[in-house]
């Protein structure tokens, strides 16, 4: 569950209501600047919802100023977060927890909450457990326990999508120590039919024909010295599986990712190809 405590006993300045209701109600004294203030609605309007979202994810103040206007206050809570912090002889830890809430479908939230927690929970276990062989390895082949350099663990996450029917989020699992370690993970949820998507659920029953499609004509733009990074007698469509990671682009488009060598050397690095029909 969220820790609400630090909204619930942030003493709120007097005057943020104010400033906040100023900020938005300006623009609205002379035409051009209405025009002018319509034109950047249009123009970036998940750009704001982004600004939005970090700084009330950042500053619980804010937050709740914000939360106490009209309209506002519908959109103020859909992603909150817990940050973790620890350090031992072996191992240092920031850690991110993403929530979802106020989507006005509790069932779903409590699924999509749980299984982020479990994930997260999941990640931070297997570093705990690479760190310490790391470090008994390191003791074991004569090196000073004093002197070993603990395993930074990163575990963050960004929204990539958000519109008032999708929700597409993207978690970052990231380790260094000797070797780097990098897994990321991608989930994207449809909130009016309270469901996590597939390729399968956006595309329908032939998603392998139509994406592997799509990432053919994307590889067949690419530079020559490019294309040759690529594995021989590649089968797209095995690799196109109903669970292939994917999100939403800021343009609400399919983005199928693939991990490092997973179609091509070390040189590609992680290749994603937006999917169109």
């Amino acid at each position: 569950m969220i820790d609400h405590s630090p909204y619930d006993n942030m003493e709120i300045p007097s005057q943020l209501s104010s400033v906040v209701a100023d900020a938005l109600a300006c623009g609205q004294g002379k035409r051009r600047h209405r025009l002018w203030l319509i034109r950047l609605i249009a123009w970036v309007p998940m750009s704001v919802a982004a600004c939005l979202v970090l700084l009330l994810n950042l500053s619980p103040t804010f937050a709740q100023g914000v939360c106490s206007l009209p309209v506002v206050g519908e959109v103020c809570r859909i992603f909150v977060f817990r940050e973790y912090h620890s350090e031992n002889q072996f191992q240092y830890i920031d850690a991110v927890i993403p929530q979802i809430e106020n989507t006005g479908k509790t069932e779903l939230e409590q699924r999509v909450n749980e299984y982020l927690q479990q994930l997260i929970e999941n990640c931070l276990e297997e570093s705990e457990a690479r760190a310490k062989e790391y470090y008994d390895a390191y003791v074991a082949t004569g090196g000073n326990p004093a002197d070993f350099r603990p395993v930074g663990v990163n575990i963050d996450y960004d929204v990539k999508y958000i519109s008032p029917q999708y929700v597409s989020l993207h978690i970052s699992h990231y380790e260094t120590s000797f070797t780097a370690y990098q897994t990321d993970y991608y989930y994207t949820v449809d909130l009016d039919g309270e469901q996590v998507l597939t390729l399968k659920d956006w595309f329908g029953d032939d998603y392998q024909q139509i994406v592997a499609d799509s990432i053919r004509t994307s590889i067949s733009q690419w530079s020559q010295e490019q294309q040759q990074q690529l594995f021989p007698n590649l089968d797209l469509e095995s690799l196109i599986t109903e669970d292939r990671s994917f999100y939403l682009n800021e343009q609400g488009q399919v983005v199928v990712v693939f991990d490092k060598y997973e179609l091509a050397n070390g040189a590609a690095g992680r290749p994603e190809f937006v999917i169109t029909q």
